[in-house]
């Protein structure tokens, strides 16, 4: 019987000791290499993912606004002259200095065009110092809310020594019916360079 019992001891220590050796290597403290406990390696990953109170999140870069939202507006809407048509006032935003029409009869020495917009309609007035067979013959026509309007006789345009800029007033009639008047006034710059225009 003491036989039996001194054999099945040295087994059991053996098994109980392989139990000891498993379970220390299943541990996750044995698996880090460290003493932290269980649950510290994950504390340590949401916090690694976690942005740093200084820095934004991912997405809020997005919603700020930057310095070159919006640039370049301000050219398209540069006011280059002002026409006056009865008392209201109108802002050309883009001027034309077309390359003059010459034909028999016809010596132009300035075609100017000058466009805009108010209330979202477009408005164009054209002035013309020129002659007709020899005699002076200014022309000024207007298109905007009031309608299209054109001189019927010869306006009075001034076109400046150097030539940078026109200006005159000149009693226009209706283009269609002939029977209304409005009366206008303008002072533009004339660009330097000239284009065509047709």
């Amino acid at each position: 019987m003491r036989t039996t019992t001194l054999r099945r001891a040295p087994v059991a220590a053996v098994t109980a000791g392989l139990l000891l050796s498993v379970a220390a290597c299943t541990s996750p403290a044995a698996d880090s290499g460290t003493d932290e406990p269980a649950g510290a390696e994950t504390q340590n990953t949401q916090e690694a993912d976690a942005p740093a109170d200084d820095e934004p999140a991912a997405g809020d870069a997005e919603n700020e606004p930057t310095e070159e939202a919006g640039a370049g507006q301000d050219a398209a809407g540069d006011v280059l002259g002002l026409v006056t048509v009865d008392d209201v006032q109108y802002e050309i935003t883009e001027l034309r200095n077309c390359e003059p029409l010459q034909q028999e009869m016809v010596e132009r020495e300035l075609e100017l065009q000058g466009l805009g917009e108010h209330d979202g309609e477009r408005i164009q007035i054209d002035v013309y110092i020129q002659e007709l067979a020899g005699a002076p013959y200014n022309d000024v026509a207007w298109s905007g809310p009031e309608g299209v309007f054109g001189t019927q006789e010869s306006a009075d345009v001034t076109l400046d020594a150097g030539g940078t800029s026109v200006r005159g007033v000149a009693t226009l009639q209706d283009a269609l019916t002939q029977t209304e008047t409005v009366t206008i006034d303008f002072d533009l710059p004339v660009p330097a360079e000239t284009i065509a225009c047709r």
